[in-house]
């Protein structure tokens, strides 16, 4: 090249936001295009070895997958060794030359064959302390569960980063206390908090989620400045005191985590109920995905008591999010709602997911309409399943609410 093309006279953080969008083995590419290009991929502030990332490797080694019509498993194990191994070298090579600050960095191995990096912690143990070295600000790390890795240490002593997102890790004990200074977002997806307490102070957390996790009560985590909370298919779990549970405006439950948050609540406060109502404002209740009617009338029970409790402590309410399924699982509590009637009021906005028409669902929504009496909007969101009397109990919706307020209903 005679000269600098225009796209080299940009300033650096422009070049380095274009070059987001490409893979790394496409930016490594670029290197033969100009001394300039020769070494920027090693600048690179974001770092996503994503599953595209992945695909792009597979890919190299197509010629080596027709022999996987033999059907030979021996021969099938060795090809994906060798593709992932070839992935692990690109990451090592990438991080060992890289010469300056990481701001992100997104690993995704969750799609890979079993156990494939199960000997190789190693090698991600020595990335995740180069990155927090780097001044990472954002680590996100997705795994198999079967490889049974576990968090390094380094990630609890990290002072950049920000928001840490990790699936199908194990977290063990630390001996010392962690502080995760700036961290502002945690997600834990398909974790595993493996052995004794782990005490975790995060004194800027703003958002906790926790998805399928197990061993929970071993986590301990201190956060005065949460304002919302996510626990989805977690059952059994306990939380120590220095979680602060009455503050947060924002909370998301589903079916399975209704009942044990509630129990939480009540053991955590030992109050009557008008002196520990909940802060929170935006409260969204969703479903499994594999759903069934709770046979058992103890469950259904103690199912419906957990749902009521959590309604009456959450006077503040201004959205509600809810799944319809909910009433299909607990199919006495459109009766029960009653209870609250005109408890919501500062209820604006109401969004309902997953209706399919069935009487039940209806007569809930009609039941959680009169409970609010200053609702401004109502969104109704149709479920992947319908039943045939859909569109005239539509209509009796429209027709029911029309009688009593102007509010806007919305069916999408």
């Amino acid at each position: 090249m005679a000269g600098r093309d225009r796209i080299s006279e940009l300033p650096f953080d422009i070049i380095d936001k274009i070059l987001r969008f490409l893979l790394i083995e496409e930016v490594a590419r670029m290197a033969v295009l100009s001394t300039f290009w020769k070494d920027i991929w090693f600048s690179l502030t974001h770092l996503n070895f994503d599953a595209k990332f992945l695909k792009h490797i597979e890919k190299k080694y197509s010629h080596a997958h027709n022999d996987n019509r033999t059907k030979n498993m021996k021969k099938k194990r060795r090809i994906n060794d060798i593709w992932t191994s070839a992935g692990l070298h690109v990451i090592n090579k990438v991080l060992i030359q890289h010469n300056g600050f990481i701001n992100k960095f997104v690993i995704d191995f969750s799609h890979t064959p079993r156990n494939t990096l199960r000997s190789r912690s190693f090698d991600i143990d020595q990335w995740l302390l180069l990155v927090t070295q780097k001044g990472v600000e954002e680590i996100n790390i997705s795994l198999r569960p079967e490889n049974e890795y576990s968090l390094p240490n380094c990630i609890f002593s990290c002072p950049s980063l920000k928001i840490l997102h990790i699936y199908g890790v194990s977290i063990k004990p630390i001996n010392a206390q962690c502080t995760l200074p700036n961290v502002t977002s945690l997600q834990f997806q398909d974790v595993n908090f493996d052995g004794g307490d782990l005490l975790v102070d995060v004194p800027m957390l703003n958002s906790l989620s926790f998805i399928g996790c197990k061993n929970m009560t071993t986590f301990n985590i201190a956060a005065k400045k949460l304002d919302h909370l996510a626990i989805l298919d977690c059952s059994f779990y306990e939380f120590s005191d220095n979680l602060e549970l009455r503050y947060f405006r924002s909370l998301e439950l589903d079916n399975s985590s209704i009942k044990d948050f509630v129990y939480e609540f009540i053991r955590r406060t030992r109050l009557p109920l008008r002196q520990h109502a909940l802060n929170v404002q935006h409260l969204t209740i969703s479903t499994k995905e594999e759903l069934s009617s709770l046979d058992n009338d103890d469950e259904m029970r103690i199912g419906v008591s957990a749902f009521m409790y959590l309604l009456q402590i959450c006077p503040h309410l201004r959205i509600f999010d809810v799944d319809l399924s909910f009433s299909e699982i607990l199919p006495k509590l459109p009766e029960l709602l009653h209870i609250v009637r005109h408890g919501y009021k500062m209820l604006r906005i109401l969004e309902l997911q997953e209706f399919a028409g069935f009487q039940r669902q209806i007569l809930f929504i009609k039941e959680l309409l009169a409970c609010s009496p200053i609702l401004e909007k109502v969104v109704i969101n149709r479920g992947r399943v319908t039943n045939i009397y859909f569109e005239n109990n539509k209509e009796e919706i429209l027709h029911f609410h029309r009688a009593s307020t102007k509010v806007e209903i919305i069916f999408r």
